[in-house]
Parts: C-alpha cells; sequence; structure tokens
C-alpha cells in the first residue's frame, strides 16, 4: 500500500496536477487580502474625480473573500485535476497491468483516494494558515477559532466535490464524461442551495458549508451551526468512495 500510495503522489506531482490546485489556492490566499485591504486605493487609480465610498475592510472581509474565491475557481480546478484519475488509467491501460500485479482493485482506488484526500487537506490548511498571517499583517487578526471553522468548511466541502469526480472517473469511460458530470452536479447543487436555503433541509445539506463560510469567519455562526452539514457532507465522501469501490469490482479492464 506505501509503495502505491508514493506512485500516486509522485506520478500526479510530476504530471502538474496537483501543484496546479495548490498553485491556485495559494494564488488567492495571495491576493485577496491585499485586493481587501487597498480596495479603494485601486478603484482610485480607474475611477478619477468620481468618490466611491466602501466599508472599512475588515480582516474578516480578507479572510472570508479568499474562502469564497477558493471554494468556487478553486474546486472548479480540482474537478480537472482529478477528473482522469481512474478513468484515465481505465483507458490507457495502466489499471489493468497495476491489477495484474498483487494489488487489489479496493487497494488501487484506496491509495488514490488516500492521497488525494491528504493533499486538500493539507493544500487548503497550509495556503489558510499564510492568508491568515497575510491579513493580520494587513488589517488585524480575527479570532483564530473563526479562522478554523471557515478552514474547515471549505475542506470538507472539497473533500465532497474530489469524492464526487472520483466516482464518475471510476464508473464512467473517459475523464472528459467524468469531469462533465462533475461540474453538473457542482452547479446544480448550487443552484438547489437558493431553493432550499430557508427550509429544513438547509440544516443537512453540504452546500450550507459554503454558505455559512463567511458567518463563521466574522463569528456570527458557530460550529454546532454546522455540525449537520459537516456530518452529512462527509458521509457522503465516504459512501461515493466505497460506491466508487463496489462498481470498479465489476468493472472490466
Amino acid at each position: 500500500m506505501k509503495v502505491l500510495i508514493l506512485k500516486e503522489f509522485r506520478s500526479n506531482w510530476r504530471s502538474f496536477r496537483y501543484p496546479a490546485f495548490l498553485l491556485v489556492i495559494l494564488f488567492f490566499a495571495l491576493l485577496d487580502p491585499p485586493m481587501i485591504a487597498y480596495m479603494d486605493e485601486i478603484l482610485g487609480y480607474f475611477a478619477t474625480g468620481v468618490e466611491i465610498a466602501f466599508p472599512e475592510p475588515t480582516p474578516a472581509d480578507a479572510f472570508a473573500s479568499y474562502l469564497s474565491d477558493a471554494s468556487q475557481i478553486g474546486l472548479m480546478v480540482l474537478i480537472f485535476v482529478l477528473m482522469g484519475s481512474v478513468a484515465k488509467e481505465k483507458e490507457t491501460g495502466v489499471a489493468g497491468w497495476m491489477l495484474s500485479k498483487p494489488v487489489s482493485r479496493w487497494q488501487f482506488l484506496g491509495a488514490k483516494y488516500l492521497v488525494h484526500c491528504l493533499v486538500i487537506i493539507f493544500g487548503i490548511l497550509a495556503c489558510s494558515v499564510l492568508a491568515y498571517f497575510y491579513t493580520m499583517s494587513l488589517l488585524g487578526s480575527i479570532p483564530i477559532e473563526q479562522a478554523v471553522l471557515g478552514t474547515l468548511a471549505l475542506i470538507v466541502f472539497a473533500l465532497l466535490i474530489a469524492s464526487i469526480t472520483f466516482f464518475f472517473s471510476t464508473v464512467l469511460k473517459s475523464p472528459l464524461q467524468a469531469g462533465g458530470a462533475a461540474i453538473f452536479i457542482f452547479f446544480v447543487s448550487g443552484i438547489l442551495n437558493m431553493l432550499i436555503a430557508n427550509s429544513a433541509a438547509a440544516d443537512f445539506y453540504p452546500n450550507t458549508l459554503l454558505a455559512n463560510m463567511l458567518p463563521l469567519v466574522n463569528g456570527t455562526a458557530e460550529l454546532p451551526d454546522v455540525a449537520g452539514p459537516l456530518a452529512v457532507t462527509l458521509a457522503l465522501s465516504l459512501l461515493l468512495f466505497l460506491l466508487s469501490g463496489l462498481f470498479f469490482r465489476k468493472i472490466e479492464l
């Protein structure tokens, strides 16, 4: 299993899949804090003679802006990174060659899924730490527990998007099909969130995590407010991996 994990990490790192995702998250961690801090000055260069009044920027605004951008653009990139994780190897015959070795299908999938999850968790965590201290240097600090809760919401939702993409990459024939299906689910889930935001279902709906990132960061929401969506999202991620394994057992390679 250790060999499979190392192989998976090295192949995705050398092919620039993991660096592409991490660089996008890092980009927003470095861009959003100064953008929020100096928004008045930036707009002043383009609106000469026009007075534009903005509320005084706060540390929570800057950190929440980073989380919001990462949850949109960053997760779209994540789909493109992971859509070929299994489908590409089925297409090229690499999966069949790997499974001709003393490697079970569950080990094959498990190594991939584990590495994906670890990269997402530690990558987002590292970028959030950087964004936190950068925000502190420009605008002041926010309570660490608020930043942690906002980051936790992003990580858990990112794991769900990764699990959805991984599932489609396992059961569909090509990376493009997997990516298209995952993007469709990503956008549909956002639309449904607008429809159920004020209903009781919102207490268990995964996209509620994204809707609550700003309240978590500015302190108007706490862990109990997102405990339901957190638990459901983690359970769905695990379920999707298990379904991936069950379907993969029946696929002829």
